[in-house]
């Protein structure tokens, strides 16, 4: 399904990394995107490639702005695009200024830069820049069905309920396959927790998962259906019981061919062992 944000004040990250002290660039960017209405969360210098794209996320930005005015621009851009891919941000816009060659320009860009500011660059040019890549996207889940909201990170699990048998279905149906009824089904959100109800952990995987590959089947709480879905951030997989609590985790896919952000659901250990529930 298509999910539209609408207006949001849009969050960017400014960060310098590494051994650069030259700041006063990179300030007068944060203090200029403020000053356009932006959130800005401006790190400060000496930081590492890890630690930023961790901020980015935990901060939620839609924007990574890197100030690098000492030639260590490749390295920082290869080292940040490794720690985003990690996080499953991979998709997150990273726009780089400061003194970098041109003839640099083509391998940033095909590294992940969105665009490249040098010092002459007009400060009302590059806010239009960072406004542009923040604006409102279009996310489409990667099971049609399945999410609902406005914003991603108010993302949540979306079903449809019987209003005439009371059956409720995951993903979302157009009619009741239990009484067959299409008039009477309607949108419902599911609770975004549950407990593990069944799983299996493999050491194969399908093209592009990770390995160990785990999934299983999660009975949601509120009366919600027992659903299938990927497993994920659980460490070792004897971490993973019959029984504990799992939360939901939207992570980011990628784009498609318009540029819209796709987005899919897993569910990871949040808890303990509920009781009366097999160890």
């Amino acid at each position: 399904m298509g999910i539209k944000e609408t207006n949001r004040i849009p969050r960017v990250l400014v960060a310098k990394i590494g051994l650069d002290g030259h700041s006063r660039g990179a300030q007068v960017v944060a203090y200029g995107l403020r000053d356009a209405g932006m959130e800005v969360i401006y790190t400060g210098i000496r930081q590492t490639p890890a630690g930023v794209a961790r901020t980015a996320i935990e901060e939620g930005v839609d924007v990574i702005g890197i100030s690098s005015m000492v030639g260590a621009h490749m390295a920082i851009m290869k080292k940040l695009r490794k720690e985003l891919e990690k996080l499953n941000a991979a998709d997150l816009p990273v726009i780089l200024g400061g003194i970098i060659p041109e003839e640099d320009y083509d391998q940033l860009r095909r590294l992940g830069a969105s665009a490249i500011f040098s010092p002459g660059s007009e400060l009302k040019e590059i806010i239009h820049f960072f406004q542009q890549m923040a604006k409102a996207k279009e996310w489409i889940s990667e099971v049609p069905g399945t999410l609902a909201g406005k914003y991603l990170d108010d993302l949540h699990l979306s079903g449809t309920q019987c209003e005439r048998c009371g059956q409720v279905y995951f993903p979302s149906r157009r009619n009741c396959p239990h009484c067959l009824d299409d008039r009477s089904i309607k949108q419902i959100p599911l609770s975004d927790e549950g407990t593990l109800h069944t799983f299996v952990v493999a050491d194969m995987a399908p093209p592009g998962y990770p390995v160990p590959h785990a999934q299983g089947y999660i009975d949601l709480f509120e009366k919600g259906p027992r659903i299938f879905s990927l497993l994920t951030d659980y460490g070792e997989p004897s971490n993973l019981k019959i029984g504990c609590k799992m939360s939901l985790k939207v992570v980011r896919l990628g784009r498609d061919r318009d540029h819209r952000m796709i987005v899919g659901y897993r569910f990871r250990p949040s808890g303990e062992v509920r009781k009366g529930e097999i160890d």
